[in-house]
């Protein structure tokens, strides 16, 4: 099997869902999809969606050239699907950069945000044009307020995040159907975590976002399971995305006890931690 080339993208944890006010936020963590471009057509397991094929159809629709023959894809990934972890995003962004890397392609942003934004939007797994998705896959550096509804100028601001270690819990459950209408009537209340996110108060904004997510979505489990999180190890839990994923940040000094209340209610959990760069960390 001939590699034409290969890409990497990275999972992220939501602190602003794009839904409620048209701006998202999202910090890249220590999960990678990788994708390589190869010569031999074969499933693609963590490809429900068909995202890899639209993919194609965008790049050839655009007029950038391919490797001539077959194609095939080979995924490997650490982030859980269908999770609120930006899989699906990243698996583009990967993609997308096995591409560019096999046909020595230069893209723009705004062409590459046009490209991916259009993918998601075909195959339904964004409800929105997914802009700060993208950003954060591509860029496992730096967390970034956008606007995530706009291809072209997203007008990207960076965000002062602590760096934290990251427990996510992984409910079995299946994806809530997301109602636009249930964001837009909290619109108000999701400007307040824009305010908090631009005067660095992080954690208020992540816990508000996750809060207002899970009433978006009726996720009561979500809720109590954060409540009970927060009282018994004192660390910030939210739903991530639109979720089912629990995410906890906790210190190094709070690993422990939290593990351990993870284990002793049975929760299936992974643990990672954020990929900031250090210029952009505080102290908390």
């Amino acid at each position: 099997m001939k590699v034409h080339g290969i890409g990497h993208g990275c999972a992220g944890i939501s602190f602003l869902h794009a839904a409620g006010c048209g701006k998202g936020c999202a910090v890249p963590i220590d999960l990678v999809t990788t994708v390589m471009l190869t010569d031999s057509p074969t499933p693609i397991p963590e490809d429900e969606s068909g995202l890899l094929g639209l993919l194609l159809e965008g790049w050839s629709a655009r007029n950038l050239s391919l490797p001539i023959g077959e194609l095939g894809w080979v995924v490997k990934s650490e982030i859980p699907i269908g999770m609120g972890l930006k899989s699906s995003t990243a698996l583009l962004v990967a993609a997308q950069r096995a591409l560019c890397d096999a046909t020595q392609t230069n893209m723009s942003a705004a062409m590459c945000n046009n490209l991916l934004s259009s993918v998601q939007l075909a195959a339904g797994v964004s409800i929105t044009e997914a802009i700060d998705d993208i950003t954060v896959s591509s860029d496992s550096s730096i967390p970034w307020l956008v606007a995530a509804t706009d291809v072209a100028d997203p007008l990207s601001e960076p965000v002062i995040v602590p760096m934290k270690e990251v427990f996510i819990v992984i409910r079995n459950q299946p994806k809530a159907e997301v109602n636009i209408s249930e964001f837009h009537d909290r619109r108000d209340r999701f400007e307040d975590v824009v305010r908090m996110l631009r005067t660095d108060r992080p954690i208020e904004a992540f816990r508000l976002n996750g809060h207002l997510v899970a009433e978006a979505l009726g996720d009561d489990e979500a809720t109590h399971l954060c409540e009970d999180l927060e009282i018994e190890t004192n660390c910030p839990a939210a739903i991530t995305g639109s979720g089912p994923a629990i995410v906890v940040l906790a210190d190094a000094n709070q690993a422990d006890k939290l593990t351990k209340f993870l284990d002793m209610r049975e929760l299936n959990w992974i643990r990672t931690r954020m990929s900031i760069v250090q210029k952009f960390e505080v102290v908390t």
